[in-house]
């Protein structure tokens, strides 16, 4: 009788043992469970990083360009593109030989040219922001962009998420700058003496301007042979050669009669 009684105590043991042992494995799958998919959510949003290129998205979205109306013949001018805009500010040294550039008034970039300067003026250094190789984003404009003065565009790359310059000063010199968004071209010149102006017609070839016309425009008939000029208005291409000779400005291709009158100089 106590034989049967013990082993009946030790079946009951036995079996108490089990039960327990099988509630910690299940126990143990369900937390496992929970952390597989722990990990196949990922961790918390605030602690994820954002890959380069959704920060490169952000960045450029931030550099979207203004959206600037044309006048009647589908110009834009210096004076029509704005001097503040968003969160950018420029601030030039005294002897023109550097630029910053400034975002949430925090420094971005800086940018100089210790040996040709950025702006050749002795007047103050006016900033205007424009879309000027006309990919969507911010371009910087530094100087007065006036005929005898040197100017500096900044473009920003997208890619590299800063400003690059165009060129060197006074190649081009940015003078009286003029922005022709629909057929993506840039002209630019000035006086060149009393009685004569030249001007440029400029597309774009990897951020970098390519002349494809040359207008002189010379007002004193007796100063042609200055020029070496028969006709108050020659038109070259970008290679010097000759595409059109005449006094008629109506007879200019293009946007080039509303340029060199809005200019003053079709009279």
């Amino acid at each position: 009788m106590m034989l049967n009684k013990r082993s009946r105590k030790l079946d009951f043991f036995c079996l108490s043992c089990l039960a327990a042992i099988g509630l910690v494995a299940l126990l143990s799958c369900s937390r496992s469970g929970k952390g597989s998919e722990a990990k196949d959510q990922g961790a918390p949003a605030s602690e994820q990083v954002a890959s380069p290129e959704a920060e490169e998205s952000q960045g450029n979205t931030a550099m979207k360009a203004p959206q600037i109306a044309t006048d009647e013949a589908g110009l834009i001018d210096l004076q029509m593109c704005p001097k503040d805009y968003g969160s950018l500010s420029v601030s030039v040294s005294e002897d023109y030989t550097e630029a910053q550039v400034f975002s949430e008034g925090k420094l971005m970039q800086t940018i100089s040219d210790p040996d040709g300067g950025l702006v050749a003026t002795g007047d103050d250094t006016p900033v205007a922001y424009m879309d000027a190789n006309f990919d969507g984003f911010v371009d910087i404009f530094i100087g007065p962009g006036e005929s005898r003065t040197y100017s500096t565009l900044l473009l920003w790359n997208p890619v590299a998420q800063q400003f690059e310059r165009v060129g060197t000063l006074g190649d081009p010199a940015f003078q009286n700058i003029m922005l022709h968004p629909s057929g993506k071209s840039v002209y630019e010149g000035g006086s060149a003496s009393w009685c004569a102006n030249v001007f440029f017609h400029y597309v774009w070839e990897d951020n970098r301007m390519k002349e494809v016309e040359e207008l002189t425009v010379v007002n004193d008939s007796e100063q042609y042979g200055e020029y070496d000029v028969e006709s108050r208005y020659t038109l070259k291409d970008g290679d010097q050669n000759l595409i059109l000779a005449t006094d008629n400005v109506d007879k200019l291709p293009g946007v080039w009669k509303s340029v060199v009158e809005k200019y003053g100089t079709a009279d």
